[in-house]
């Protein structure tokens, strides 16, 4: 991890150390210490030397911008050059200096290290926070646009709290009454790109960092003022720690900040076709205020364009579960799957469907609707339906962008018995007699049989279709039947096999 100056002189506190810092807070670019030897210096390194070291001569080789931790009162020459320094004048050697500026460099190494193997391993954000606490030594929170709180790191034997000191909770069964929202957020609060202060009616402020992907606000990171006021430091640690949330988020796409990462993993196993346990899916669900029995239902999302980076995939997603209460999504795949808790919807079916549409209409997607269904654990087995309806639907109403399994449940059907067993095997007989019969004589009778039963037979809705007129229809449907020796005009389950069949043939 490459430090800057403002941390490593505010962790000397003990000494006393003065500064004179040209640099912002969130420089980092010095990677190790190293003693003045000399030479010309490096911008990468933080140099350490005794005053009495820096004669005129020494000083003509620190170069600008250059940073330099002096034992000792700086001379005024180097003062006048655009470089950085901190200094001790009393109480301190060099060699106790550098030893203990070694072991700063190794402990945020460490931590850096123990940070990224976080994020590689897949853990979750709350594990971030958690080897963040230590460092930042101030109560820590994480809250997610949908005003979800992904992690708090609250130690009170730790850190000195006030006895006004409020933590921020959140209710999750109604996240728009959480006490952040209300009490530390304004509108434009959600625009800041650099850590911003939020006062407080109380004896302590809030420093926030705003989480964005995509350019889109996903998440918010906030330290509160207790143990002392905001220093550099603080604002160089916030930045720190929001890149390593920021990496999480992108690096592992399918990390959701719109659900409780627990519920996040949980859905995955669905998805993956693995059944979690219950109590730990249970539990999961309790964090939004779900049920494992509730209903429930799925949209999938599929992008005509593979090229989609998946953060553009998880921005828009984000955008589309802000505007619906109860709707959480996952990227799987290379698709958005969008799960809405039915029993809690604010908006009906109809409505989700709508809004999602008009919320990824600036990508090129085609949905896929499941139905209803009675229990969180069947997620994977209607997510998978909903994808064979978008594939079916694609190829028979390309023109379409919304396709419900209820519309392709028939379809369905038809394209698994076909993939296992061959036509001839399951077609009644008197279809491949029409069907051999158009072959010979250049007729159309399958398929105006089969329009004639999608019409439930009603010859003058089919006629319309068919664009014949109504007796000529009723005679190619009594040549139907005299070929075919069905009796679909009085048995309903002839009716139904009969229409199977055909759209087997189609």
């Amino acid at each position: 991890m490459e430090l800057n100056l403002h941390i490593i002189g505010e962790d000397l506190k003990r000494y006393r150390p003065q500064s004179r810092i040209e640099e912002d807070y969130g420089v980092r670019r010095l990677r190790f210490p190293a003693l003045f030897d000399g030479n010309q210096t490096k911008r990468s390194l933080l140099y350490i030397v005794e005053s009495g070291l820096l004669t005129p001569d020494n000083i003509e080789l620190v170069t600008e911008q250059s940073s330099l931790l002096i034992i000792g009162k700086p001379p005024s020459r180097l003062l006048k050059k655009h470089c950085n320094l901190v200094w001790i004048e009393k109480g301190a050697r060099l060699s106790q200096i550098f030893s203990e500026v070694v072991e700063l460099f190794s402990t945020y190494e460490t931590w850096s290290d123990r940070m990224l193997n976080a994020l590689i391993s897949k853990k979750q954000l709350k594990r971030l926070g958690e080897l963040a606490g230590p460092v930042v030594k101030r109560p820590l929170y994480l809250i997610d646009s949908h005003l979800q709180m992904l992690f708090s790191v609250v130690d009170r034997e730790l850190y000195q709290l006030p006895r006004d000191y409020l933590q921020p909770s959140i209710d999750n069964n109604n996240p728009a009454l959480g006490v952040f929202a209300l009490d530390r957020f304004y509108d434009d609060a959600l625009t800041h790109r650099k850590p911003f202060l939020l006062p407080e009616n109380r004896s302590y402020r809030t420093l926030v960092q705003n989480i964005f992907v995509d350019s889109h606000l996903v998440a918010t990171l906030s330290f509160d003022e207790v143990g002392g006021g905001f220093t550099q430091r603080d604002y160089a640690l916030i930045v720190i720690l929001a890149e390593f949330i920021a990496n999480g988020i992108s690096y592992h796409d399918e990390w959701n900040t719109s659900a409780p990462q627990l519920l996040d993993e949980q859905i995955h196993l669905l998805l993956d076709g693995r059944q979690p346990n219950a109590e730990e899916l249970s539990s999961a669900l309790r964090t939004m205020g779900w049920m494992i029995e509730e209903s429930y239902y799925c949209i999938v999302a599929t992008p005509l364009n593979p090229l989609y980076p998946s953060g553009l995939l998880a921005a828009n997603a984000r955008h589309a579960c802000a505007q619906a209460s109860h709707m959480i999504y996952a990227i799987y795949d290379h698709t958005i799957i969008f799960i809405v808790n039915a029993d809690h919807a604010t908006f009906s079916h109809d409505e989700i469907v709508e809004l999602v549409t008009s919320e990824l209409d600036r990508l090129l997607v085609q949905l896929g609707v499941s139905n209803i269904f009675n229990g969180f654990a069947m997620l994977g087995v209607h997510c998978r339906l909903a994808r064979a309806a978008q594939q079916l639907g694609s190829q028979q109403d390309p023109d379409r962008a919304v396709y419900r399994f209820q519309d392709y449940f028939l379809a369905y059907l038809v394209a698994r018995v076909k993939e296992s067993t061959p036509l001839e095997a399951i077609i009644p007989r008197g279809l491949l007699q029409l069907k051999r019969y158009d072959e010979k004589y250049g007729t159309d009778f399958v398929h105006v049989f089969r329009v004639f039963l999608k019409n439930d037979m009603r010859i003058a809705s089919a006629a319309r279709e068919l664009f014949l007129h109504r007796n000529t229809l009723s005679h190619k449907i009594s040549q139907i039947k005299f070929i075919t020796r069905l009796d679909f005009e009085n048995d309903p389950d002839v009716r139904l096999s009969a229409l199977i069949a055909l759209n087997m043939m189609e």
